[in-house]
């Protein structure tokens, strides 16, 4: 009886590990240093067209596309908003600086470093 209690909490302990263990679907090649002192990785498309972010919790993962505004950028910059929250916005600028906008107003600054193969 107390080997199977303990086949039976060992089984469970790892099918419970298991689950809150994500893949790492999405290969960054660039990473962004946060004005707090966040490293976030990145996916840079190609084409520079998405930028693609996983977002680590404990018992999930949630991708973050945002994806560039066609037309509205600038000799400078670059313009891109996040697929499921357009109010959230990235400023990409040629020497990499950026900017998260939420409703128009900077919440965090950053700097881009893009590494690696696309």
């Amino acid at each position: 009886m107390k080997v199977f209690v303990l086949f039976l909490l060992i089984f469970s302990s790892l099918t419970i590990t298991g689950c809150a263990t994500s893949s790492n679907a999405i290969q960054a090649n660039g990473t962004i240093l946060w004005s707090n002192g966040v490293v976030e990785k990145v996916r840079v498309s190609p084409s520079n067209e998405h930028f693609v972010f996983l977002h680590q919790r404990m018992y999930s993962s949630q991708v973050v596309v945002y994806s560039r505004i066609f037309g509205a950028s600038t000799s400078e910059c670059e313009f891109y908003v996040n697929e499921p929250k357009p109010e959230v916005r990235l400023t990409v600028c040629h020497e990499g600086e950026v900017e998260l906008l939420e409703n128009g107003a900077v919440i965090n600054l950053g700097q881009l470093t893009v590494y690696g193969d696309f």
